[in-house]
């Protein structure tokens, strides 16, 4: 129980209020609730509770609604259907209560950890990172861990990031157990798509399986990307955002495939293209692969500092033009010339107009797929869509017949 302490609101003849937290009941996934009690000698006629979302979260004030009096108890909700909170928030909260002679006390500071209490979870942390796991051994969650860790380390030096706060990894036995940590989705959504990874908050990643080192490294690059580059200034294109999480996975997979094959075609995206990702499933390989290539030549022809100083930029409010040429001296129409070329591609006759930052839509790759929604950069997901036959609607009418559709949620 929370000591309380007094702020005087006038001088008055009466004590002040004495208010207490009475705790938190984590009702996962339906959010948490909060509740409180307070007492004076005059009728308390207004509760409060102040609240943050950790880590980069804005502050929130809430009213509960209650009966005026000497002594009253009270709750707030947080979460549920109003509000998705993945597993692992922290919310840091305290109260503070009024009487009718305007005195004011408040609790002390107080934090809560939202967990997944579907299940016994057991924690391994190193360097800052904590991977959850309930289900496969302690060998295959250690070897996620270390992973972790050094696709962090890896990528944060390759982006010139400081991850500032820690990491929480929940790794899920399978798509059921996942997907009420998940956002709520439509019914035809969910029963379509299983998701593989995502990155739900700017520390937390959940991840489908103990040993998916792939979707490990994948989502936690979105990690350092969001810190390296992400702003209420400045957002990654999709190109760079994605581009850089499959570059970090180590091995592109068919995404490679899918970009060599319409090179020898002739038929590639501009880069003005992919500033968002298609929504055209067929062309979603593409989408990443290309991605991915214009990443790689970037770090291989100019090197990880001038890669580094690109996030900078756009972290500070620049157009990923502007930051193009801060860093390397040509815009997204010269970039697109150079990669051409060096892939033995003429350079386009006529530059594109100039498009603002689009949203994101959707992507996928065979069997396996990551994507993006555009939501402030919050989120970026690994999904398979597996369909028998026929149609299914995503983010409009889209129709899919064995494909494997990514979305970012």
């Amino acid at each position: 129980m929370s000591v309380t302490t007094f702020f005087p609101a006038h001088v008055s003849a009466n004590a002040a209020p004495t208010v207490s937290d009475a705790g938190v009941t984590d009702s996962f996934p339906n959010g948490m609730t909060f509740a409180v009690s307070a007492s004076s000698d005059s009728p308390i006629n207004e509760l409060k509770i102040r609240y943050k979302v950790l880590p980069d979260g804005t502050s929130a004030i809430a009213s509960p609604k209650f009966q005026p009096g000497t002594s009253v108890t009270a709750t707030f909700d947080l979460g549920g259907a109003d509000l998705y909170l993945p597993p692992g928030t922290v919310i840091e909260y305290h109260w503070e209560a009024t009487d009718a002679d305007g005195d004011q006390s408040r609790t002390e500071t107080a934090s809560f950890f939202y967990d997944d209490v579907r299940f016994q979870w057991t924690p391994l942390e190193s360097n800052g990172i904590t991977i959850y796991y309930y289900s496969g051994s302690q060998d295959d969650a250690q070897a996620m861990l270390q992973t972790a860790t050094e696709t962090i380390g890896s990528m944060s030096q390759l982006l010139g990031a400081n991850i500032a706060y820690p990491i929480k990894v929940w790794l899920y036995k399978n798509n059921n157990d996942m997907r009420p940590a998940l956002q709520r989705r439509s019914a035809t959504f969910e029963a379509s798509v299983i998701t593989e990874g995502v990155r739900v908050a700017s520390d937390t990643v959940l991840i489908l399986g103990n040993g998916s080192f792939g979707t490990l490294r994948h989502e936690l690059t979105h990690v350092v990307t969001h810190a390296a580059g992400e702003s209420a200034l400045g957002h990654l294109p999709a190109w760079l955002d994605e581009g850089t999480a499959v570059y970090g996975q180590k091995d592109p997979g068919g995404f490679e495939t899918a970009v060599d094959q319409a090179v020898q075609r002739g038929n590639v995206f501009s880069v003005r293209q992919i500033t968002s990702s298609p929504g055209d499933p067929s062309g979603v390989n593409l989408f990443y692969g290309e991605s991915w290539s214009l990443v790689k030549y970037l770090n291989d022809t100019y090197g990880p500092e001038k890669f580094a100083k690109l996030f900078a930029e756009i972290k500070r409010g620049n157009t990923i033009d502007d930051a193009l040429k801060a860093a390397y001296g040509f815009d997204q129409d010269g970039l697109d010339n150079e990669w051409r070329v060096a892939h033995g591609l003429p350079p386009r006759a006529t530059t594109e107009p100039k498009q603002e930052q689009p949203q994101t839509t959707a992507g996928a790759s065979g069997s396996q797929t990551n994507a993006q929604k555009d939501d402030g950069g919050r989120t970026s997901t690994f999904v398979l869509i597996a369909l028998a036959a026929g149609l299914i609607v995503l983010a409009g009418a889209v129709s899919l017949a064995g494909w494997a559709v990514a979305k970012r949620l």
